[in-house]
This record gives C-alpha cells, sequence and structure tokens, in this order.
C-alpha cells in the first residue's frame, strides 16, 4: 500500500506543471521534477545533488532566484517571492513559493515550488501601460474640452481651473489628516471637476455670457429711443405749435433711457427702480414709419423685471439644463472603473440636499459625498470669481456665510463645509 501510495506521489510531483524542487537543510537539491528543469533549462543531473552555493556562482545571472532559494533554507522561512529568471537569453518572470518538510515535528527540508507568469506578467505590464495611455488620453481631453469652453467664455473655464485646485489642495489636505481612503478616488473625482460644466458647450453663448437684464435686446431698445426722439424732433420741425407737446416726450423719452440703462444694470432690482419701471411700461414711442407703439416689447419689459440675476425664466431654465447634458455627454464617454461614478458626480453638483437642487431633485443620503464637495467648491467659486461678467466678486468671509446659511437652510454638507472652510485650501 504504501509503495503504491509513494508511485502516485511520484508521478504528481513528476507531472505536474510547476516546477518543484525539494531541498536538504544542508542547502542541497534532493528531488528536480521535468517542469523544474524544463522551466530553469537546466538538465536534471546538474541539479539534483548539487547545493545552491555552487549553482549560485555558476548562474551569475541568475543570482535573484538560487538566493532566494538559499535565503529561505539558511533562514528558516518560507517565502512568496517574484524574481526574474535567464534562459537561453530569455527573461522568464517566476512565481517561487516554499514550505517545510517535515518528518513528525522534525524540519528535515523545503519544497520549493515555481510557477513561469512571464506570459500573465507580460499581459498585466501591457495592461497597465495601456491603463497609463488611457489615462493620459483623458487628461489631454479634458485639456481639449476646457480649452473650448474657454474659447467660447474664458470666465467660465477660469472658473473650473480654480474649482480643480481647491479640490487638490483639499483632498490632499485631507490626505495629510490620514483619509489615506481618498487616494482610489482622487482622479476620477478631479475629472469630474474639471467636466462638470463641460454641457455648458451647448448653451447658447448670449445666454451664459449675459451681463446685463436685456442682453442683446439693449441695442434695438436705445436705438428705438433715439429714433423716437429723432421723430418728436422732426415733428416739431414741420409743426412749430407742437413743440410743447414733442419736447415733453423727448424729455420723457430721455429720462426713460437714462431708467433703462440703470434698471438694466443693477445687481437687484429695488422698489425705487421697480417704480421707475412701472412708469417706463406706460411710454409709447413714434417709429420711422410715424406708428405708435409701446416703448417696450412684452420680452424686454419681462428681461428688465428680472429681481435678482440677468437671466429670465426661460433663459435660467436653458442654462440650468448644461448638467443634464454634463451627465448625457460624459455618460456616452463610457467611463468604467474608477471613473464609472464621474458622470453622476459632475452631473450631480446643482443638488441640494433638501431636494431644491436639480435637475433629479436629489436629497439626502441619495447624494454622494463627492458630489456634495463638488457642490460647495462650484457655489463658493461663483460667489468669489472676480471675472463673472454679471455681477462683482464676494470677498471669502460674505461667500462663507452664504454657504453658511445655505448649510443652515438643510442644502448644503455643513461638516464637510467646515472641513473645506478649517482647511484653507480656498486661500491659496
Amino acid at each position: 500500500m504504501m509503495e503504491k501510495r509513494e508511485i502516485i506521489f511520484e508521478n504528481i510531483v513528476e507531472n505536474i506543471s510547476d516546477g518543484i524542487l525539494t531541498i536538504g537543510l544542508d542547502g542541497r537539491i534532493l528531488l528536480a521534477n521535468a517542469s523544474a528543469t524544463s522551466i530553469l533549462g537546466i538538465e536534471k543531473d546538474r541539479l539534483v545533488g548539487q547545493k545552491l552555493a555552487k549553482l549560485l556562482m555558476e548562474n551569475d545571472e541568475n543570482d535573484d532566484f538560487f538566493q532566494c532559494l538559499m535565503d529561505a533554507v539558511y533562514s528558516k522561512q518560507t517565502i512568496v517571492q517574484m524574481v526574474p529568471f535567464f534562459s537561453e537569453g530569455e527573461e522568464k518572470r517566476l512565481r517561487v513559493v516554499s514550505s517545510f518538510l517535515t518528518n513528525g515535528k522534525k524540519r528535515v527540508g523545503l519544497i520549493v515550488t515555481f510557477s513561469d507568469l512571464t506570459t500573465m506578467v507580460r499581459l498585466n505590464e501591457r495592461n497597465e501601460a495601456l491603463t497609463k495611455t488611457l489615462a493620459e488620453f483623458l487628461d489631454r481631453f479634458v485639456e481639449v474640452m476646457i480649452g473650448a469652453i474657454e474659447a467660447r467664455t474664458p470666465y467660465n473655464a477660469n472658473h473650473t481651473k480654480s474649482m480643480v485646485h481647491y479640490a487638490e489642495n483639499y483632498l490632499n489636505w485631507l490626505r495629510q489628516k490620514g483619509r489615506e481612503d481618498l487616494e482610489d478616488i482622487q482622479k476620477p473625482f478631479l475629472a469630474s471637476v474639471w467636466l462638470h460644466d463641460i454641457g455648458k458647450l451647448v448653451v447658447p453663448r448670449s445666454i451664459m455670457d449675459k451681463a446685463t437684464r436685456l442682453g442683446a435686446r439693449e441695442g434695438d431698445v436705445f436705438h428705438r429711443i433715439d429714433i423716437a426722439v429723432l421723430c418728436e424732433r422732426l415733428r416739431m420741425a414741420k409743426d412749430p405749435s407742437l413743440e410743447a407737446e414733442a419736447s415733453e416726450r423727448i424729455q420723457a423719452l430721455t429720462e426713460a433711457k437714462t431708467w433703462i440703462d440703470e434698471v438694466n444694470h443693477a445687481g437687484m432690482l429695488s422698489g425705487e427702480l421697480g417704480e421707475k419701471l412701472e412708469k417706463i411700461k406706460k411710454l409709447r414711442c413714434l417709429t420711422a414709419d410715424g406708428e405708435e407703439i409701446p416703448l417696450l416689447k412684452e420680452e424686454e419689459l419681462l428681461a428688465l423685471s428680472i429681481r435678482r440675476g440677468t437671466l429670465t425664466p426661460d433663459e435660467r431654465s436653458i442654462v440650468q439644463s448644461h448638467v443634464v447634458r454634463t451627465r448625457e455627454m460624459i455618460g456616452q464617454m463610457g467611463f468604467s472603473g474608477e471613473y464609472e461614478n464621474v458622470s453622476s458626480w459632475a452631473g450631480g453638483h446643482h443638488e441640494l440636499l433638501d431636494g431644491s437642487g436639480y435637475p433629479l431633485g436629489l436629497k439626502g443620503e441619495e447624494i454622494p459625498w463627492e458630489t456634495r464637495l463638488l457642490t460647495i467648491l462650484d457655489v463658493y467659486d461663483s460667489l468669489t470669481a472676480d471675472d463673472r461678467p454679471y455681477k462683482p466678486a464676494m470677498p471669502p468671509e460674505k461667500a462663507f456665510r452664504i454657504l453658511g446659511e445655505m448649510s443652515g437652510q438643510g442644502k448644503l454638507d455643513g461638516e464637510l463645509l467646515k472641513s473645506f472652510y478649517e482647511s484653507n485650501a480656498w486661500k491659496a
């Protein structure tokens, strides 16, 4: 029965695909199977009975392999190691594993198994190289996209660059505080910051860069007033009896032009400006054809009636649609792996914890940490940016007061906001 077991054991050892060596505690090789001689390219009689020290001296190019075996023997420790091995000018990658041979409780030697993982290692190296190439491609792609946005509207590209700067500073600060778990998300998160406004590529520039309430309509309104004033002067010239009436209308038009310019550029529509606008609504003027029409068209009145900011409800809706387009555009890129959440993070930067954000009205735990941070960065830079055509820059202290109020209203993550403030990442 014992003889049968030995035959089975010998057949398994001899035919197994892994190389197997048994080594005595004196460093002498006692057994080498066929796979061992094949993988190493060394004949069996040059292995079996030889000491590792002698083989080490005879095989200078394979010091790593024989040294790791000697270390296992003489340090009396098991090993698991990947080492290079050169055979006939070819470099192989061998995974070497050792364990002790025992007779009862007594250690009598080592059994070493090694596998040729050259193909797998090289495939992994190629995959790593491909991954690096794709990452570099992504970086270049982001640069191209930001360049495209910058070409359309410089202030928005500055906004993105500032946010990336804040994000890098803040994540580095957190990691210094021990948040090593952030290492895996740093690159994809920064990608989501770079791309969060990419949807604005499809927003008309006339809306995105609208610096005044009237925007492109301003020229039409003031031209209409100038024509109306000219018509009144012609009326006086033709009929002197109309001088008083025409002069009164010219004065009203001139005053209206001043008021319209004031309302058009005001940061907020005050009560006094609202009263002036009510008077302007009632004015009528002459056209070059002699027709009398309302001084302001309906859409111009709507624009001038905006209480805060420069966008009408329809225009604001178009701007807000950029987050939907951002999610769609990034989603079409097919990001996967560690980048799979870039689309949802970037596309959610206008969501608020109380559900009052857009486009999905997400609330609470539905909004991930990364999106909450992106939202804080976005609001902070929007408030403090000094290159917006439609508003002056706000000092950081006031911006943080507003952010604090939003947190108190349940819109922003208070703990995250406090941490961002304490990091001083926004100062750089």
